[in-house]
């Protein structure tokens, strides 16, 4: 009697590494921007283009390899599966941004490298 492969050994809302085992499927739900890191293994991701939605559920699925140490980043918010390719693989997931994150880091980096070029620039003067 063969057992069933194991669940995932993280959720992907951890900021963990996510093992996947060998022919395991898992489908997860990310954001545009998110970024998804073989940390070990090799991955083969899924995926349909929300562009072709019109198609229902003859939209064809685009297939990606990403080998360990690569990085996918998903442009679009959907669903994505992840299943390793040949032995049991761990992926690490880098969540995307909101825009007020983005903006209020930008923000912040412009004004601590404001404040280093006006600090600078009295050292200069005196």
């Amino acid at each position: 009697m063969t057992r069933p492969p194991p669940h995932p050994a993280a959720f992907p809302s951890r900021p963990t590494a996510l093992r996947v085992a060998r022919d395991q499927t898992v489908l997860l739900d990310l954001r545009a921007g998110t970024a998804i890191v073989a940390v070990e293994g090799k991955l083969k991701l899924g995926f349909r283009d929300h562009a072709l939605a019109w198609l229902g559920g003859d939209a064809p699925v685009t297939s990606i390899t990403v080998c360990e140490g690569e990085q996918f980043v998903v442009r679009q918010h959907g669903v994505v599966s992840v299943r390793a390719s040949d032995a049991s693989a761990a992926i690490q997931l880098a969540p995307a941004l909101s825009g007020q994150a983005h903006v209020s880091g930008f923000v912040q980096r412009f004004m601590q490298r404001l404040g280093d070029f006006v600090a600078r620039q009295m050292r200069r003067a005196s």
